[in-house]
């Protein structure tokens, strides 16, 4: 959707903005400060109460990634507030229907995933911080009769230069809240040169109340008269249910109704992810007791043949013997093979993943006859109107999406599974609804990882330069159930053309099989960026091992000299070589790369291009006795352009060590006869405290480039530094991933 914000918009938001406080007293906290009516909406972000606080209404949702502080920040340094006296809150999801039918923004994007938060708000919020400023500043140059030109603003007050008078903005924003702009005015925006906010380090705007226990998750929300639902869904990939005997589970106290919720359309996207039985009750614990005494006969659907073992067998024989799509070829691959003086070939294999998200699904929603009320964790609000639009039938513009924090996200609740089951019962019984998974749940009936097996094909002449490369994946797409996307396009998310080292070797090809599989797929943690580093990166260090080269020079010579290469995908619209070359330098310089390493530890390196962002990382790993290994510290070094928060920057980076760490150590979602087994944190095992690096030393390159995300750049070069380290320390080189499950290849 695109935006859509007039001047005259900018001043008339109070009335939107009365749904949302009478929202606030229902999903938030009791213990948080009322909205009065005296206080002044300033723009349609701004709000400015008599005692000076600033409430800035932050649109993008906040699972961790700090977006609900560094988008305030980019407007509260246009409006030169004091960032002392500001407060955030989530903005109501707020959209438009455009003359042509279709929905538009109607103030800024919505939405957090693909690392997009701080990019796409760069422009917009900014703009919306310097409207907010001049309508103060114009305020205060009527109240003293004076040209707005000799005013300037420092830390919420206006002030005039030639006499000093000081105004704060609690005193002007009433006047502000009233003033017109003039048609087709647009704010003068800093130059990084004045900025006074941001870039400096700042703590999450939550964190007091993180550490104290107050911010409200989805779990926590509440709404009136809302009954918890608990839901029996299908074991079996895509089954239904047959019949369900729930006699017992009714004479269970505080049961309210039982609910059938057939399979969703198997042509199309999700709308709920499987087919089931809902218990509407009371409280959670009665709805869960009552599900666990339904006795459902289920139709195992179509998959009961499928399993990982299958599943793995299948992919490499499509190695071994298929042919498969084209996404790009330059050069010839095969005459370049064919006249190498060596060629290296490895297959390397990515495991089905959950998000394992420590807040488990969780919506609320409310539908009448003519409007309905979603709230909960989302990842995408549109997303949330959109699949209760398409289930109720009901005008978007009817239809209230607030979002709260998010106990995680990382890409599963970009899938709004869990509003729409919510939808589904509210509509079916009339009555709000909130909708509880338990962790068994979450892990069963996730959007996973897309798993799947690649080999890379490399040919050097005789002199050790590359002349070709072959990357091959036989993989399960996560577009296998997208609307409208045909499976000749389900390469898409998988394989990214113009990815490293696309466009620096003459012969290139990238090849890809369509693996059937029912397993639900999804998006996680830069999404194809994660598996596709590890095999590169991994891959690059045993090019280097085959030639006793040093795995740093290798990369920086295939890099080679410094330019922007076109990359058409997602965090283009360019790959500029140079700065990949100095993040990997930078964390080579911080790590002593090339020091004499104690017997049995050695250092690994990594680097990659993800969504804008550049980093690279080393790790000190040591191999031990027992066919385990420690990580000593993790170097990193990223450029994601203009930082707004490093605090936050350094925050993401460390989180994205531990999790890929964590991910790569023992983390794998397995299936048999189409099932995928119900499982808690003591069978899918996440990485312990122990085992975590206790040094993560993160160097902030940075640039005068516009800002790039950062939830996503730091996870992809983890995994691969980690087990090249592992592999310089004597340890066994690491093809096939979870590593304490399968090992080298």
């Amino acid at each position: 959707m695109t935006s859509v914000v007039s001047r005259r918009d900018l001043l008339r938001y109070t009335g939107a903005f009365g749904a949302l406080v009478l929202c606030s007293g229902i999903i938030k906290d009791a213990r948080a400060k009322d909205v009065g009516s005296d206080n002044a909406m300033v723009g349609p972000l701004v709000r400015i109460a008599p005692d000076g606080q600033i409430t800035i209404m932050y649109p993008n949702p906040d699972m961790g990634q700090g977006s609900a502080t560094a988008v305030p920040m980019m407007l509260a340094e246009e409006l030169d507030a004091d960032f002392d006296q500001v407060v955030v809150e989530a903005m109501p999801l707020m959209i438009i229907r455009r003359d042509d039918g279709n929905f538009a923004w109607k103030v800024v994007p919505q939405g957090s995933g693909g690392s997009t938060s701080v990019p796409d708000a760069w422009g917009a919020i900014r703009r919306l911080g310097g409207i907010a400023r001049e309508l103060l500043v114009r305020a205060a140059a009527t109240r003293l009769g004076v040209s707005k030109d000799s005013l300037r603003t420092e830390k919420s007050f206006v002030i005039h230069g030639e006499t000093g008078q000081r105004l704060t903005y609690a005193e002007l924003a009433a006047a502000a809240a009233e003033v017109s702009l003039e048609e087709g005015f647009e704010p003068t925006l800093k130059a990084k040169a004045d900025f006074r906010l941001v870039g400096t380090p700042q703590k999450q705007k939550a964190i007091w109340d993180i550490v104290t226990g107050k911010p409200i998750f989805g779990l926590d929300a509440t709404y009136p008269g809302a009954k918890v639902a608990v839901v029996a869904r299908s074991p079996y990939l895509d089954g239904q249910v047959k019949s369900v005997d729930d006699s017992r589970a009714r004479q269970v106290k505080g049961v309210v109704d039982i609910v059938v919720m057939p399979r969703p359309d198997t042509d199309k996207f999700y709308t709920y992810l499987a087919a089931g039985v809902a218990v509407v009750a009371d409280s959670f614990w009665a709805a869960k007791k009552a599900r666990d005494l339904l006795d459902i006969e289920w139709d195992k659907g179509p998959y009961t043949h499928e399993s990982t073992m299958q599943f793995d067998i299948d992919c490499k024989a499509k190695l071994a013997n298929g042919q498969g799509q084209i996404p790009r070829n330059d050069g010839d691959v095969d005459a370049a093979k064919a006249g190498a003086a060596r060629t290296i070939k490895r297959q390397y294999r990515q495991p089905f993943v959950s998000h394992a998200q420590l807040e488990p699904q969780n919506a609320i929603a409310h539908v009448r006859a003519d409007r309905a009320t979603v709230i909960g964790p989302f990842q995408s609000p549109s997303g949330v109107s959109r699949i209760t639009n398409a289930i109720t039938g009901l005008d978007r513009l009817s239809i209230d999406v607030h979002f709260t924090r998010l106990g995680g996200g990382f890409g599963r609740r970009l899938t709004s599974d869990h509003a729409a089951e919510a939808v589904y019962l509210s509509k079916a019984t009339g009555l709000p609804i909130k909708v509880i998974w338990t962790r068994e749940d979450d892990l069963a009936h996730d959007f996973y990882r897309p798993a799947g097996h690649h080999e890379i094909v490399a040919a050097f002449d005789a002199g050790g330069k590359l002349v070709s490369w072959e990357h091959r994946l036989a993989g399960a797409s996560k577009y296998y159930r997208r609307n409208g996307v045909p499976e000749e396009e389900y390469w898409t998310p998988d394989l990214y053309p113009d990815d490293f080292p696309a466009g620096l070797v003459p012969n290139y090809r990238l090849e890809y099989f369509s693996m059937k599989s029912g397993m639900p797929r999804g998006s996680w943690r830069a999404p194809a960026h994660t598996a596709n580093a590890f095999v590169v990166q991994t891959f690059l260090d045993e090019v280097a091992e085959e030639f006793g080269r040093d795995p740093l020079d290798l990369r920086l010579e295939l890099l080679g000299t410094d330019r922007e290469l076109k990359y058409d995908g997602h965090g283009g619209p360019v790959f500029d070589t140079g700065r990949l070359k100095g993040v990997l330098r930078a964390v080579a310089d911080a790590s002593g790369w090339g020091r004499q390493m104690p017997t049995g530890r050695a250092l690994g390196i990594a680097g990659h291009f993800t969504f804008g962002g550049y980093c690279a990382q080393v790790a000190d790993v040591e191999k031990l006795p027992n066919g385990e290994f420690r990580v000593h510290k993790v170097w990193v070094a990223i450029d994601v352009g203009v930082v707004i928060n490093p605090d936050g920057l350094r925050s993401q980076c460390e989180g994205s060590v531990n999790d890929g760490l964590s991910t790569a150590l023992g983390q794998e979602i397995t299936y048999e006869g189409g099932v995928v087994p119900g499982r808690n944190f003591d069978t899918y095992p996440m990485m312990r405290m122990t085992e975590a690096p206790p040094e993560i030393d993160v160097i902030i390159t940075g640039s005068d480039k516009a800002p790039s995300g950062a939830g996503e750049m730091a996870i992809p070069p983890a995994a691969p530094a980690i087990m090249n380290a592992l592999k310089r320390a004597g340890g066994r080189r690491v093809r096939w991933l979870p590593y304490r499950k399968i090992g080298a290849a």
